[in-house]
């Protein structure tokens, strides 16, 4: 199993769940990252939303995509908030949706999230264990 094939669900999933710790309660939304050129995961936010404290109190994430056969990948690493302005024009350029939320990467309401993976699981329809991906 590759990134080639990550990368594949992603985008086909489109929506991933991305969980997050809150004191002692987890806790899980709906977004829509996309799996940048240099393998790190990359998703907008406002500056408000209450992740964004989630994450630099413990920046310790999972991120799960389903698709549409109900194969799914877990994705466990670390989030960062990033003000990177080539990031940001990456995940731009590749997530049309950010055009409904943001005027463009310029945006002061556009922040962006990084989750570097430490880790990768997938398990397609049918099997009985995840398989591990190699990161590289």
């Amino acid at each position: 199993m590759s990134m080639d094939i990550i990368r594949q669900m992603i985008f086909e999933a489109g929506m991933g769940y991305l969980a997050t710790c809150d004191a002692d309660q987890p806790r899980v939304r709906a977004m829509m990252p996309v799996l940048g050129d240099d393998g790190k995961l990359l998703a907008a936010t406002f500056p408000s939303a209450k992740k964004i404290g989630q994450i630099a109190k413990n920046p310790k994430v999972e991120i799960c995509f389903v698709d549409r056969k109900l194969s799914h990948c877990r994705i466990e690493g670390k989030a960062s908030v990033s003000q990177d302005q080539a990031l940001k024009e990456e995940l731009w350029n590749k997530q049309m949706m950010l055009r409904q939320f943001f005027s463009g990467p310029q945006d002061p309401a556009y922040v962006l999230i990084v989750i570097a993976p430490s880790k990768i699981s997938m398990m397609n329809i049918g099997e009985k264990g995840y398989t591990e991906v190699p990161l590289t």
